[in-house]
């Protein structure tokens, strides 16, 4: 049986991936009891659409790192690590998971991974399907699972792991992730443009697209919003 979030009262917050196997071993056997699987509960907007009376399931429990070989460029961690809390450790190395993930100090990395939370900067670093190399989990009967793992490579084959991202706690619990990280930017710099029209902004998008200078974000917003931005 599959996991299914749903919306609850009673919150379950196991401190390892063995207690997570053992409480969905344990839901399964007693007839299969739904589960709202939840992070930081920072994108919860599809979830809520299942309003089956259950249990909550949070990962924020599962805090470890793993194995950070920070001259390999990848950091494993379990999947309750707050996204602040592991922007801040790779930045102690001069990295960084070039993922813009908002609410970062509430977001677990597990969650972000599950909702395939992004922002303007995947236009030019890319989402977490381009970052997640490794990851440990839990199935709808209890079973731990693992794919991928540390080496950074291509490899031919069905990626178990791509198939995770974006999936909502619906196939399987997120236990651990391993994630490939990059290099700080020594410097970012913000350009600001004002078009006058469409047309001129259209052609403006075009150009940025073709510079050598290639942006790693770009964001079209309004007159309203840009007055809200500067103020």
């Amino acid at each position: 049986m599959p996991l299914t979030p749903s919306s609850s009262d009673a919150e379950l917050k196991p401190l390892s991936v063995g207690e997570v196997s053992r409480t969905i071993q344990s839901r399964f056997s007693d007839g299969g009891r739904p589960l709202q699987i939840v992070g930081g509960r920072t994108s919860l907007t599809q979830l809520a659409l299942d309003r089956t009376p259950s249990e909550t399931l949070t990962t924020t429990g599962l805090t470890r790192v793993i194995d950070y070989p920070a001259r390999d460029m990848t950091i494993t961690v379990e999947a309750g690590l707050r996204v602040e809390e592991l922007q801040n450790l790779l930045a102690e190395q001069g990295q960084t998971l070039p993922i813009d993930i908002p609410a970062a100090r509430r977001a677990t990395i597990g969650g972000a991974v599950a909702a395939n939370v992004s922002g303007p900067g995947r236009y030019g670093y890319g989402a977490f399907r381009d970052y997640l190399i490794g990851v440990r989990a839990v199935d709808g009967r209890g079973r731990l699972f693992a794919a991928g793992g540390r080496v950074v490579k291509n490899v031919a084959g069905y990626d178990l792991c791509k198939l995770l991202v974006g999936s909502e706690g619906r196939l399987a619990v997120i236990a651990e992730v391993t994630l490939k990280v990059r290099p700080l930017p020594e410097a970012r710099t913000l350009v600001w443009l004002t078009m006058g029209d469409w047309d001129a902004t259209e052609h403006a998008l075009d150009g940025l697209t073709r510079t050598q200078t290639r942006p790693v974000a770009i964001e079209v917003v309004n007159a309203r919003a840009a007055r809200q931005l500067v103020q």
